[in-house]
């Protein structure tokens, strides 16, 4: 795959010449894809990438406040508020990949049954602590806070014993012994070492997020952050992202 990726850099930066940085605002949940893609992108096409992560909620306060980069990566339920602001580009966005809310214990531990909802309700309930995104940073714990806990009629008893993340991989804390069961998207919880990912939500409970990347009306390098888009929403780049625990969109 790798001489496949590299070549695909190759087409890439003769088409897009001239080194050049390129920014990046990305959500989270990217990450793992992203992270192993650049080293080679900059490699190969000469350009450098400059990528800053955070959670959804953050960066739609970073475009409300007006900073500028060549791309932005949102949920793509995001993607109308910021194209009516005339922040991104339209015609320029391409979905990377989708993602579902899992759940993860320590290594070791045994594992709740996610077959039902009230498989989820008992062992949300039984859990002495519990961790998920907090609902104004994060999608999946907006996600929890907002749908799942109420529709389970344990939203105050949840909420009085969760430490709410405020970034990156909350699993971690499980995996340290300092929270019992975490809840977030499976493209976070797979990475952390120490932990047992123990599957998805349930359908009735679950929310799929699309995760997509535009180009900002704002760009320094509009050509070559396009190119780079195009190479992660197809071919070998598609095939890292659903390595990495993404679905196609």
């Amino acid at each position: 795959m790798k001489n496949c990726i590299v070549a695909m850099f190759m087409t890439f930066s003769t088409a897009v010449a001239g080194a050049a940085e390129i920014v990046v605002l990305s959500a989270g949940a990217v990450k793992p894809a992203l992270s192993e893609l650049a080293p080679a992108w900059e490699k190969a096409s000469g350009h450098k990438l400059s990528i800053s992560y955070a959670t959804a909620g953050d960066l739609r306060r970073k475009l409300a406040a007006g900073e500028k980069a060549d791309i932005v990566i949102l949920p793509l339920e995001n993607f109308a508020a910021v194209e009516k602001d005339g922040v991104t580009d339209a015609g320029s966005r391409r979905d990377l990949g989708a993602v579902g809310i899992g759940v993860a214990v320590k290594a070791g531990a045994k594992p709740p049954d996610l077959s039902s909802e009230e498989g989820v309700r008992r062992a949300l309930l039984q859990a002495r602590s519990v961790t998920y995104m907090d609902p104004n940073r994060g999608t999946s714990g907006k996600h929890m806070d907002e749908v799942v806990l109420p529709k389970l009629a344990i939203r105050d008893a949840v909420r009085a014993k969760a430490t709410l993340g405020e970034g990156g991989m909350i699993a971690e804390k499980v995996a340290r012994g300092e929270v019992e069961i975490a809840f977030q998207q499976m493209t976070e919880l797979l990475p952390v070492a120490g932990v047992t990912v123990v599957g998805y939500l349930p359908p009735s409970l679950q929310k799929t997020t699309v995760y997509s990347g535009a180009v900002m009306k704002a760009a320094k390098a509009p050509a070559q952050a396009a190119a780079l888009l195009q190479f992660l929403s197809t071919g070998e780049g598609r095939e890292l992202f659903l390595a990495k625990g993404f679905t196609a969109p």
